[in-house]
């Protein structure tokens, strides 16, 4: 009881009063700003720093590095005079030349005879000629027996090519009997009959030659 009948001192209850006045009056400012607090929060920093946004800033664009404009030098160098070469005159001294009296006589030396080739002894040229009876190369008895049969007849032109053997390397019948028969029976008794001495050139050497004759078939009787 003693401590309710305490007497309060007015100037402490006056502080008391302003105090609480104050608090409300701190209240009421903090009410009416928390109506106004952006909702995306922010980070505070120690040390009074700037705010930090959750997402990080865009990178700074490419810096691309510029040509580097190309300076040339250029570096005179001093140009130095030529002083001009100063040569002595040569002196020319003309000497007579020396004639040697005695003739210039050059060696022939050793003496080459011409070689003298031995002339050739012309030769007139040969034609191949026949060295068997050729009157025996188709006889009677070569009468093929069909054409003998069909009683056909006829002259055969021949022509040979004499080979340098004196042997008859060919046979052609350049005009015909009108049967084929007795046309070929004329080369072939011919053509293994008939022996030559072969052809000769202008030189005398032995050359291919040719040779040309007439066969009659006449019937015998």
């Amino acid at each position: 009881m003693a401590y309710l009948n305490r007497a309060v001192d007015p100037r402490r209850r006056t502080l008391a009063i302003g105090g609480v006045v104050a608090i409300h009056a701190l209240l009421a400012v903090g009410l009416l700003r928390g109506l106004d607090v952006d909702l995306v929060p922010t980070l505070e920093t120690p040390f009074g720093a700037t705010n930090i946004p959750l997402d990080p800033p865009p990178p700074p664009p490419p810096q691309t590095e510029q040509p580097r404009e190309r300076q040339e030098t250029v570096i005179t160098a001093p140009v130095t005079p030529i002083e001009p070469l100063v040569v002595d005159p040569v002196e020319v001294v003309v000497i007579d030349p020396v004639v040697d009296p005695r003739p210039f006589v050059v060696d022939p030396g050793p003496a080459i005879e011409p070689v003298v080739e031995p002339a050739r002894q012309a030769f007139t040229p040969r034609r191949a000629r026949p060295t068997n009876d050729s009157t025996r190369w188709i006889t009677t008895d070569d009468y093929p027996a069909r054409a003998l049969r069909d009683e056909a007849e006829g002259i055969a032109s021949y022509r040979l090519i004499v080979a340098t053997t004196g042997r008859v390397s060919a046979c052609e019948v350049v005009r015909s009997t009108g049967n084929g028969m007795l046309d070929d029976a004329t080369c072939e008794f011919i053509q293994r009959r008939a022996r030559f001495e072969a052809a000769t050139d202008e030189t005398g050497a032995k050359v291919v030659g040719s040779y040309t004759g007439t066969v009659k078939w006449d019937i015998p009787e």
